[in-house]
């Protein structure tokens, strides 16, 4: 049997609840850990387990609850935090008018003396 990993991103807490659940489930599974991220758990699981039976044997009360979201790589995780953490600050029209503030600084290189500090 091969393994392939997922990654388990929620609001804090799961883990627990998401170990117990897999625990009780017929998916051969082994849990892991990711040093230094928040809400991440990562499990090696069988590699023909699609991640909807993996949803499935955690349960949907547990993945609405906890607003859990699974991943096939970390990259997939950082890629939706980041996501994430855009639209938590800038609407759309903001993040254009900052791309095109940033094109402009780089198309008007002599224009410099406009830039200031807070």
């Amino acid at each position: 049997m091969g393994w392939s990993t997922l990654y388990v991103h929620g609001k804090p807490g799961f883990e627990e609840e998401v170990l117990e659940q897999l625990e009780r489930s017929s998916i051969g599974f082994m849990p892991g850990s990711v040093s230094g991220e928040e809400n991440i758990s990562l499990y090696w699981v069988d590699e023909r387990t699609n991640t909807r039976d993996f949803k499935k044997a955690i349960g949907r009360d547990i993945v609405f609850r906890y607003r859990l979201r699974v991943f096939k790589s970390l990259e997939e995780v950082h890629a939706f935090q980041d996501e994430r953490l855009a639209s938590q600050f800038f609407t759309p029209q903001e993040e254009a008018l900052i791309r095109e503030m940033e094109h402009w600084d780089e198309t008007h290189p002599n224009h410099q003396h406009y830039k200031h500090s807070a």
